[in-house]
């Protein structure tokens, strides 16, 4: 823990600056009962309220808000989970999709990187489409940002539970891909983002033309809902390089381009 503790707080100099390192540093040191006890940093994140948080990367910049939003900042911005490396490229008028958008903080960084770049989001919980437009109304982004409050493709065990235990997800819509697709007019993907607790592995079916529609991904793959290595093999097969392979255990974030 003391190794990512480090990496995240010079890496928050770097996208936060330096005061809000160190605000985030002491949130730290007051709640690392709680870091211990559940072996993460989401109580310091929350300590730190709910911004506005200023963030940069490379050209881009936002403001992010809400509660949780540091949590965001520290893993879109700060660890680029989907940007390490110069791979988030959006070319001008470039459509991305952003399946599992939750609060907005990944939207926000596409949008800031292009001002020219369109965002379509995938979200079901009401309270995160609510961050969602809170973050996009806070940087000027909703003219450039549509939400479509849905489930997108199959339903794993965990969105299973979500509608089961929450109820900001009970009357969430269930939309097919193709549904999807045709309802937004999407014929090409700049960026397709994929964060969808085991679902993304719909994506990977024969009739599925995601993929096919898009320049470059960046997909989290879960080991609860499939094979992960196969995963990694078919969207080689499907005609990827894989850039970048981020593991967590056995599942990982998976940045791959078009060749």
């Amino acid at each position: 823990m003391i190794g990512k503790l480090l990496r995240d707080f010079f890496g928050i100099i770097r996208v936060a600056g330096p005061a809000r390192a160190l605000q985030w540093a002491g949130a730290v040191a007051v709640t690392m009962p709680a870091a211990l006890k559940t072996r993460n940093l989401l109580a310091a994140d929350k300590a730190m309220g709910t911004g506005p948080f200023v963030a940069r990367h490379g050209t881009a910049k936002a403001r992010l808000v809400g509660e949780q939003a540091f949590s965001g900042l520290r893993e879109i911005w700060v660890r680029e989970v989907y940007s390490r490396d110069g791979f988030l490229k959006i070319p001008d008028n470039g459509l991305v999709v952003d399946l599992g958008a939750n609060m907005g903080n990944f939207s926000a960084m596409a949008l800031a990187s292009n001002p020219t770049a369109r965002v379509i989001a995938v979200e079901p919980g009401a309270r995160n489409v609510a961050k969602f437009n809170a973050t996009m109304a806070a940087n000027g982004f909703a003219d450039r940002a549509q939400l479509c409050r849905a489930f997108v493709g199959i339903f794993s065990p965990q969105q299973i539970s979500d509608v089961a235990t929450d109820p900001s997800y009970t009357d969430a819509e269930r939309l097919s891909e193709p549904d999807f697709i045709a309802r937004y007019g999407i014929d090409r993907i700049a960026f397709l983002k994929c964060d969808i607790e085991g679902s993304e592995y719909f994506l990977l079916d024969p009739q599925s033309r995601l993929l096919d529609m898009a320049d470059r991904i960046g997909i989290e793959v879960h080991a609860f809902g499939g094979d992960v290595k196969a995963f990694l093999a078919e969207v080689e097969r499907r005609g990827f390089t894989l850039d970048t392979v981020i593991w967590d255990g056995d599942d990982c974030i998976a940045l791959a381009s078009r060749n």
